[in-house]
């Protein structure tokens, strides 16, 4: 789970309900238009469908998931699990890590290993594994895209709901007062709706997919950078040395010397 973002969501929304509730004394329901939010929300997700294929869009829950449930690797950890196949590499031969692949969980480790062990030439290891970095950065671009196309919406369709509960009012203007409070009503909660929108869900959403993004990255680049060094024949501390750099102080000094 990650807890700054689910502590951040239930604050920003406590936040805002909170101001609601207490200039209200308690009558929320003074906030809710069923009007606003088929506008502003159901309509931001429609026009983020129009904006990309189905098949990225169709990955909007598992995106979410990744938002709000994301364990973070720790690269101290990864670096001694690969000084130590490093090491049965160097004592025991490439074929003794056969037994240590079957227990990996990480399809991209797991892959390049047995590219190694299969006898593959370190160049064409490289280039496919690359190839597959490269594949993993588009799709989290697409990721990213979404959520920042759907906050840019948002708003957008606010303005659309403010618009449409103007023309309400103007055109009861000398009528029914009660139509008029209506209008003015969908206006300023769609308003409302699409800032929140934008604001504590999507463009948040955003730039945590981006930071993930290049979380992943860095460690995809650690592992392929381990794998070549296996496949090189680089000795467990020349290994160690080279893939320290990728952790900050605190991270190096987690990692036991001479191991």
């Amino acid at each position: 789970m990650d807890k700054a973002t689910i502590i951040g969501l239930i604050s920003a929304f406590g936040i805002v309900i909170g101001a609601a509730y207490h200039q209200t004394h308690g009558n929320l329901m003074a906030f809710y238009s069923t009007e606003g939010v088929l506008l502003v929300v159901v309509g931001a997700i429609f026009a983020t469908m129009i904006s990309m294929p189905m098949n990225n869009f169709k990955e909007i829950f598992r995106i979410t998931k990744k938002c709000l449930f994301y364990k973070e690797a720790s690269l101290p950890a990864l670096i001694q699990t690969l000084v130590e196949f490093a090491t049965i590499a160097r004592k025991d031969g490439l074929l003794a890590l056969e037994g240590q692949v079957e227990s990996i969980d990480d399809p991209f480790l797991a892959k390049g290993l047995r590219m190694v062990i299969d006898g593959t030439d370190h160049h064409e290891v490289e280039m496919n594994l690359r190839l597959e970095l490269a594949a993993m950065a588009e799709r989290h671009a697409a990721g990213k895209k979404m959520f920042a196309t759907m906050g840019n919406y948002g708003p957008a369709y606010g303005l659309m709901a403010t618009i449409i509960g103007q023309v309400v009012m103007f055109q009861n203007m000398g009528g029914d007062i009660s139509a008029i409070g209506a209008g003015l009503s969908v206006a300023l909660l769609g308003t409302l709706y699409g800032s929140v929108m934008a604001n504590i869900v999507c463009s948040p959403f955003a730039d945590k997919l981006g930071l993930r993004a290049s979380q992943e990255a860095m460690l995809k680049e650690l592992q392929l950078h381990g794998i070549l060094g296996i496949a090189q024949g680089d000795s467990p501390t020349a290994l160690k040395q080279k893939l320290v750099g990728f952790v900050d102080g605190r991270g190096a000094a987690r990692i036991e010397v001479g191991k």
